[in-house]
């Protein structure tokens, strides 16, 4: 009796282990090959410094990036002077991080003509000044397209307008052409 029990312990042991590193292992892979419940979302607004709230909590001010459950989820943009922007986003597990870019409308009353005629002076004072220092795209908030985006938003049918994008463009095109060009011929 003594080498018949030894024998059948060994086998239940045996079995035992066998079926607990099976359980292991396939515990294992359920967590490695298991669907992340939640995304990552970026968001940035401009002008920057925006308060966030989604689904009603405060989230923090832009540019943020924040971890939601998968799904829609409702987002509220504030910024003292700009108009409130409320839309749905959507946090998706199966992409490393989606973002989103929100332009901020300035609120200008309807009693203040004068105010804005004096800041689409200004912008476009700002514009032709960055323009002359070569700031067409960056550093951010300080360059000509900023300020010629804020400057559409005010005047949106000045011709100014169409004729400093048209400018930028050609700079732009130019310089890409003429490092293009260094390139090709080192």
């Amino acid at each position: 009796m003594g080498q018949k029990e030894t024998t059948w312990r060994m086998r239940w042991r045996a079995v035992a282990i066998a079926s607990l590193a099976m359980f292991l292992s396939a515990t294992a892979i359920l967590l490695v090959t298991r669907e992340r419940a939640s995304g990552v979302v970026s968001i940035a607004t401009d002008p920057p410094k925006a308060t966030v709230l989604i689904d009603g909590r405060w989230i923090g001010h832009t540019p943020l990036v924040v971890e939601l459950t998968a799904g829609t989820h409702r987002v509220v943009i504030q910024k003292e002077g700009y108009k409130p922007i409320e839309r749905e986003i959507f946090a998706d597990p199966s992409e490393p991080e989606a973002s989103y870019d929100f332009s901020l409308e300035p609120v200008i009353p309807l009693d203040a003509s004068g105010d804005r005629r004096e800041r689409i002076r200004q912008l476009k004072l700002l514009v032709e000044e960055a323009i002359r220092r070569g700031d067409y795209v960056a550093p951010e908030n300080e360059n000509a397209l900023y300020y010629l985006n804020q400057l559409r938003r005010l005047a949106p049918d000045d011709p100014f307008v169409s004729e400093m994008h048209e400018r930028i463009r050609r700079i732009l095109r130019q310089q890409a052409e003429t490092s293009r060009r260094r390139r090709h011929l080192s």
